[in-house]
């Protein structure tokens, strides 16, 4: 009896819907739906703005969301190739240096351990006019007390003063205290003694009145002091002082050497 109506039920719907569509066919429903029409179109036209704005809102973050993503991998690769490029021209430079430096030592015949600046010590103490620097070559690499350091152009920026196993603490020529036995580059090749004056300049010391020496001449190392070649250049000869009274004369050295730039230098074994 149940499914009877059920099946009475669905029959009126089929009648129905084939009616609507027959009178739709025929034209007759067509007043019926414009005025359905101008009832409902505000509304679907209200329901189409909704939709089109949340599809535009959704969109917009989407592509906000990506840009950012995007933006945050663009920044990791710039900041890798900043890295890798600071690397490269580091490593390019100290390449520079390693042939400057190996041609000197070839073209003197000499034998030298190299060694890299890994740090200073006495500025913090002493300030600036005693300041010295720290390499990473030691006792056990052969190096002793006194020889002479320069730099990857041949020049001397300093010798041993103090040494460990796997280290060792050099004083700069600009130090106070760090003595070299030097000679002008002069016809006569004025002998004398070079120290440190301020951390700054180099001052000759010992030089005798008779002595003609003129600003911009060449001082080298003498040869003279222990473990240190001959021919060394320390630096260019800036001021001479001299005092009517004075048995010595000194002169002011300027050195060749950023010692700011320090990275790679030459221990010469003689």
């Amino acid at each position: 009896m149940v499914k009877l109506k059920r099946y009475k039920t669905l029959l009126v719907w089929l009648v129905v819907f084939g009616l609507l569509v027959f009178l739709h066919g025929a034209h007759v429903l067509r007043p019926v739906e414009n005025f359905l029409s101008l009832i409902t179109k505000p509304l679907s036209g209200y329901l189409y703005s909704v939709g089109r704005n949340f599809n535009h809102n959704y969109t917009a973050r989407q592509n906000q969301t990506d840009l950012t993503t995007r933006l945050d991998t663009l920044e990791k690769q710039v900041a890798e190739l900043t890295v890798a490029n600071a690397n490269c021209q580091e490593t390019a430079t100290e390449n520079v240096k390693l042939r400057a430096q190996a041609n000197f030592l070839a073209t003197n015949n000499w034998r030298a351990v190299t060694a890299g600046i890994i740090g200073q010590e006495g500025a913090a103490e002493a300030g600036e006019a005693s300041r010295d620097l720290v390499i990473n070559r030691g006792a056990n690499d052969g190096l002793r007390i006194g020889l002479a350091v320069a730099d990857p152009s041949g020049t001397i920026v300093g010798k041993i003063t103090a040494l460990k196993d796997t280290s060792a603490r050099i004083c700069l020529t600009t130090s106070l205290g760090c003595k070299l036995a030097a000679m002008v580059q002069n016809q006569s090749q004025t002998q004398g003694v070079t120290d440190g004056d301020l951390g700054l300049t180099i001052k000759m010391n010992y030089i005798p009145q008779t002595e003609k020496i003129n600003a911009g001449a060449t001082v080298v190392t003498s040869g003279l002091g222990a473990n240190i070649p001959r021919g060394l250049v320390i630096g260019r000869v800036k001021e001479v002082r001299s005092e009517s009274n004075a048995v010595w004369t000194d002169a002011t050295i300027e050195p060749l050497v950023d010692f700011n730039n320090l990275t790679i230098v030459s221990i010469i074994i003689p």
